[in-house]
């Protein structure tokens, strides 16, 4: 779980009464929700639940596998500064691809690891092909890292920059953010793997200046 939810759980805890465990449900932005809310079938939204044992309570997140958004423009120039090393993206319309990995978890498998190499194999010079299109791997714990291979070249999350603002809790085989230069945002989290119908949506979403394109891959 990621340490920026230590001081939240701590607060959490002291709700609960000693020896009696209690349910707590958050929606996707960590703001309490009643059961009923949070036990609600979407009929849009993708989601997905996780449950977190504490010390004396239940913590129920319900996730919203795919987020969009839009961040201001310091925060946009901070992350270009953190991830892409002094080769910053320029005024023409561009994205900036983030593969996140959070650390090893049960979803996190070497299997899974291993095809995610594989299809990095075949797809990734596809996309850096495409000038335009900016990859970085980022991870915040490097737990079991070596089983994605020697070809991928992860960086560490500095600061925690990408962890706090898109991945504030640890979602089961990580994501990925796409953002472009406008600050407009699609997140992932959850398992994802490359894919042709992924790599043609960004290339389609270069093409139309809009992210709106890869939600519909």
């Amino acid at each position: 779980m990621s340490k920026y939810l230590l001081l939240f759980i701590f607060t959490l805890n002291s709700f609960c009464v000693l020896g009696q465990k209690r349910e707590f449900y958050l929606n996707d932005d960590l703001n309490y929700i009643s059961k009923n809310e949070f036990e609600k079938v979407e009929e849009e939204e993708l989601t997905y639940t996780l449950r977190f044992d504490l010390d004396t309570c239940f913590m129920n997140v319900k996730v919203a596998r795919l987020k969009t958004g839009k961040i201001d423009p310091n925060l946009y120039n901070t992350i270009q500064k953190n991830v892409l090393s002094g080769n910053p993206i320029s005024n023409d319309y561009e994205i900036l691809l983030i593969n996140f990995y959070s650390g090893n978890d049960a979803c996190s498998t070497k299997s899974y690891k291993e095809n995610f190499a594989k299809k990095y194999n075949k797809f990734h010079k596809d996309i850096e092909a495409t000038t335009s299109i900016k990859q970085v791997f980022t991870y915040s714990s490097n737990d079991k890292i070596e089983d994605f291979g020697k070809k991928i070249n992860w960086q560490l999350d500095t600061n925690s920059l990408i962890e706090k603002n898109f991945f504030p809790i640890h979602y089961p085989c990580s994501g990925y953010v796409v953002i472009d230069n406008l600050g407009n945002y699609f997140c992932e989290r959850g398992e994802y793997c490359y894919s042709q119908s992924f790599v043609n949506s960004l290339k389609e979403a270069l093409q139309n200046k809009s992210l709106l394109t890869i939600l519909k891959f």
